[in-house]
């Protein structure tokens, strides 16, 4: 369950390397705080010249956990709505679809800003963090398409709430402290977003203690992080009752597979304008499709009216097999992407770090997909030929917004989306990179004494621990505890050492006291597709103190730079996700200044 330690309590500041936005040393956080001002300037843009004068924006987003109808929303700035200190600087009303536009007045200082939501009956309370007011006010009309957080979520919610649990405080909030919260809380986060959800959406009952879903969420995260034997997602199934765990083992694969919420799981507090982070020329596109089986939820239930009596989520659709995509696709200096050869198999858009793409797998399905591109690390990378600008794109012109990049740089995508015929939510992890460059997933090592998430791997050098926890109506809840030893072509994975300190990994987060293992294996990858690793067959095991057990036994996918690998399973039909916090294997950067923002 809990990992041994809790390094949020620190975050990275190193000037004297690159600053990677998933790999920190960590220092301590009164140190961070002062640092974390002075090094970020909030919402992508760099840090904005401090002027107390206000000035008025305009910003337009909405209300989803489910579209809230008429939602009042608030913005204030140093803390939410209702906390100490909090400052209202703007209101609205939010349409029968969800939706919202305020005009407000925002003071030019460094203050953090957030919008609050909440539903008619007042039992829905939803917040989100968007950065500092000088950032969001400099950029000056702004949506959600530029600010995924301006969506006020579910996911926005769960992230403050593991922050205050974890021992933060809302007018210290910077963004390289939102950002280290998200990497490193990643499970957790996710774990909260589900049970958020669920209540809202009137799947599970709201305990009758709790007031409203922001206090409900802040407690699960405190009883979640409160001891090393515990988690968020264990703390969310003892609050709601175990009816409401198989919604939440499915809400949280929903959730991570969804296009409005991927980038939120992913520095949703990042202003997302001007040149794209993707430098002009000719890529190769390489990933893997993850379809989820669930579709958008139909009409909401009426909510339950206690915890043992949950309602069900719809039953999942024909789940296919993960499809691998293995493309060639350009992109121009205005940040438009379309398939190479002109066939339209992909088209796309890419406004600073956020990428929308459109994309058909070859067997008659397309997805439409939306999340966040970021720099896979020095080394990762090696050789291949250059992306030159594409041939429509002169090269003075793409010179003049991003300069063409050598043939050691490639992007990580981590995407969500759904197809067109049917609203299958589907997760996309990919990478774009040179054309004939090969992986150097031996590389990884280097990076394996930075973090293994509390997973106890022994002295072996260059090997480190990864805590893999599932999602999805088959494996969610199940923790692995995984040892990585990367290799020339691709990873070995081995159970982890016990850990020393109760139930951190190779547990069931909703049966304490249940132990999870699995049989070793290596993912290794192909000549044709070299980014994506696949191992045919691995058999995962869950013990019950009873004497019952359960075995699965799938596909597991990794593609280099996620956040996530993809399990497979025949029988049932399905596709999982094992996400991870923060480790060597998912680093990436925004920028090639190494900004984080």
């Amino acid at each position: 369950m809990r990992r041994a330690t809790d390094p949020f309590l620190e975050i990275l500041m190193q000037p004297s390397q690159p600053r990677l936005r998933s790999a920190r040393k960590l220092l301590p956080i009164a140190a961070a705080l002062a640092l974390s001002l002075s090094a970020c300037g909030g919402g992508g843009g760099g840090t904005a010249q401090i002027n107390p004068v206000a000035a008025n924006t305009t910003l337009k987003g909405a209300v989803i956990d489910a579209p809230i109808a008429n939602a009042a929303v608030t913005f204030t700035t140093v803390a939410p709505m209702g906390q100490p200190d909090s400052v209202v600087v703007g209101t609205a009303t939010a349409d029968a679809s969800g939706n919202y536009t305020v005009q407000t007045t925002l003071p030019n200082t460094s203050v953090p800003l957030f919008a609050n939501a909440t539903s008619p009956d007042g039992q829905v309370v939803l917040t989100a963090y968007l950065g500092t007011s000088s950032a969001v006010l400099a950029a000056g009309s702004l949506t959600s398409a530029n600010l995924p957080n301006l969506v006020i979520s579910q996911v926005t919610t769960a992230a403050l709430a593991v922050y205050i649990a974890s021992g933060g405080s809302y007018a210290n909030l910077t963004p390289a402290l939102y950002a280290a919260l998200l990497s490193q809380h990643h499970d957790d986060i996710l774990a909260l977003s589900a049970a958020i959800k669920a209540v809202a959406d009137g799947y599970c009952a709201r305990p009758a203690q709790y007031h409203d879903t922001e206090d409900m969420a802040h407690d699960i995260a405190k009883q979640g992080l409160s001891n090393n034997a515990a988690s968020a997602l264990n703390s969310a199934s003892t609050t709601l009752g175990s009816s409401c765990d198989g919604n939440l083992k499915s809400l949280m694969q929903y959730i991570s597979s969804d296009e409005r919420w991927a980038p939120e799981l992913d520095l949703g507090d990042v202003l997302e304008q001007g040149a794209p982070a993707v430098a002009p020329g000719t890529y190769s596109l390489q990933g893997v499709l993850a379809q989820s089986g669930m579709s958008a939820l139909p009409m909401l239930p009426t909510p339950p009216a206690s915890a043992a009596s949950a309602a069900s989520i719809p039953t999942q659709s024909t789940t296919l097999p993960p499809g691998i995509l293995n493309t060639l696709v350009s992109v121009d200096a205005n940040g438009n992407l379309s398939s190479a050869d002109g066939s339209g198999t992909v088209t796309g858009v890419i406004v600073g770090n956020l990428m929308t793409l459109t994309v058909n797998d070859g067997q008659g399905n397309t997805y439409v997909l939306a999340g966040k591109a970021g720099l896979l690390p020095s080394g990762f990378v090696v050789g291949g030929t250059a992306p030159a600008p594409s041939p429509s794109v002169p090269a003075s012109s793409a010179s003049s917004t991003a300069s063409v990049p050598s043939a050691s740089v490639g992007y990580g995508l981590r995407m969500g989306g759904r197809t067109q015929s049917g609203g299958v939510l589907t997760r996309f992890d990919a990478v774009l990179v040179p054309q004939n460059s090969e992986p150097g997933w031996a590389q990884i090592a280097q990076y394996s004494s930075q973090r293994s998430d509390g997973v106890n791997c022994g002295s072996n050098s260059g090997m480190f621990g990864v805590r893999l926890m599932g999602t999805g109506a088959t494996v969610g809840g199940l923790v692995l505890g995984a040892c990585v030893m990367p290799q020339t072509a691709g990873l070995d994975l081995s159970q982890a050492l016990p850990s020393g300190n109760g139930h951190n990994y190779s547990d069931d987060d909703f049966n304490p006291g249940a132990s999870v293992g699995f049989s070793n294996f290596s993912l290794n990858n192909t000549s044709t597709a070299p980014y994506i690793l696949k191992a045919p067959s691995v058999t995962i095991t869950q013990s019950n103190p009873s004497g019952k057990s359960s075995t699965f036994t799938g596909q597991m996918f990794y593609v280099m730079g996620a956040k996530d690998m993809i399990y497979s399973t025949a029988t049932p039909a399905s596709n999982g996700l094992f996400v991870m916090n923060e480790n060597p294997l998912d680093t990436l950067q925004e920028n090639s200044a190494h900004q984080d923002h």
